[in-house]
C-alpha cells in the first residue's frame, strides 16, 4: 500500500491522457486496478476489450484522464457522449465509464478527484447529468457516490443471468426530482429485472 494522500503528495497528477499512455497502458491499469474486486466475485468486461474498442467507445467527443504518480499510471475516468431517451436523462448527457485505481493507491483520494475533474470538465461541456452504471456489488464505488450527490435510477441485468448492474446519476444543476422519485423509480425497474429473471430462469 502506497502512503498517500493527493492533496498532499505534489507526484500525483489528475490529467488528460497524454499521448505517451498508450491505450495498451489504459487497458492494463483497469485490469489491475479491478483485480480486488475480480477476486470477490466481482467481474467487470470493459478490460478484457481490446485497447482500440475502449478508446472508440468514448467516442470523438468524450474523454479519458488519467492520474499519474511521477511518470507511473495508477489510475484512470473517463466519460463518454450519449444521447437517449430515459425518465432520468433527456437528450446528450455524460457517460462515465472506464473507472479504476491500483489497490496499492487505494485510500489516496485518487478516486475522488478523478470524479471532481470529471464533474469539472462536463459542466464545462454544459452537460446537464452525469450517468453511469457498476456491478450491483461494487458497494464501495456506490458509496463514494452517494456521498457525492449520485442517485440510484435504474437496475438491469447486464451481459448474463447472474449479472446486475445499477445506474447512479448526478444532476449538474440541481436535481429535478424527489430522493423519493428517483427510489421509486430505481426499486420500480428492480422489482421488475427480478420478476422476469425469475420467470424465466
Amino acid at each position: 500500500m502506497v502512503e498517500c494522500d493527493i492533496g498532499m503528495n505534489n507526484n500525483i497528477q489528475i490529467i488528460k491522457k497524454p499521448d505517451w499512455v498508450s491505450w495498451d497502458d489504459i487497458k492494463q491499469c483497469l485490469k489491475d486496478s479491478h483485480s480486488v474486486n475480480r477476486a470477490k466475485g466481482i467481474n467487470m468486461t470493459h478490460y478484457q476489450w481490446p485497447a482500440e474498442k475502449i478508446k472508440e467507445s468514448l467516442g470523438e467527443d468524450g474523454f479519458m484522464l488519467v492520474a499519474l504518480d511521477g511518470e507511473k499510471l495508477v489510475g484512470t475516468a473517463g466519460v463518454g457522449e450519449k444521447s437517449g431517451e430515459r425518465w432520468y436523462a433527456n437528450g446528450r448527457y455524460g457517460y462515465m465509464c472506464f473507472a479504476g485505481v491500483l489497490p496499492e493507491y487505494s485510500g489516496c483520494g485518487i478516486y475522488k478527484a478523478l470524479v471532481n475533474r470529471r464533474e469539472e470538465i462536463a459542466k464545462s461541456r454544459n452537460y446537464q447529468i452525469l450517468v453511469f452504471d457498476t456491478h450491483y456489488k461494487n458497494k464501495q464505488v456506490q458509496k463514494i457516490a452517494l456521498k457525492n450527490g449520485y442517485r440510484y435510477v435504474r437496475f438491469f441485468q447486464a451481459q448474463s443471468k447472474d449479472h446486475y448492474s445499477v445506474v447512479m446519476a448526478k444532476w449538474l444543476n440541481g436535481c429535478p426530482y424527489t430522493r423519493f422519485y428517483c427510489y421509486y423509480r430505481y426499486q420500480k425497474s428492480k422489482l421488475k429485472v427480478l420478476l422476469v429473471t425469475r420467470i424465466f430462469s
